[in-house]
């Protein structure tokens, strides 16, 4: 995503993001790791227009994104019964952090 200058914005809650391994697997399968749940949550977002993908063309914010100084998804703000008050970003070097949305 970063290297082609995208960016996913309001990525849905309690959705597994690209990297991140479930507990219960070995090795990483991209889309086949979600849950049929998840699955359905991702598409959902996907056709109501919920989840959008931002195109990066500025070189500076492009090489923001390689260098992990920008978040490449950011994920929905924490629905009010969330034990979390800000959502997840992903960032290409693969870390994470909740100091998404509020």
């Amino acid at each position: 995503l970063a290297r082609r200058g995208y960016i996913l914005q309001n990525y849905p809650e309690d959705v597994l993001m690209p990297g991140e391994k479930r507990a219960t697997l070995t090795k990483s399968k991209g889309i086949h790791d979600l849950l049929l749940h998840e699955r359905r949550v991702f598409a959902d977002a996907l056709k109501n227009d919920l989840l959008t993908i931002k195109t990066i063309t500025k070189q500076g914010a492009l090489a923001h994104l390689m260098a992990s100084r920008s978040p490449v998804i950011v994920e929905e703000v924490p629905a009010p019964h969330s034990a979390y008050t800000r959502g997840r970003r992903w960032y290409a070097n693969s870390r994470f952090d909740r100091q998404g949305l509020p």
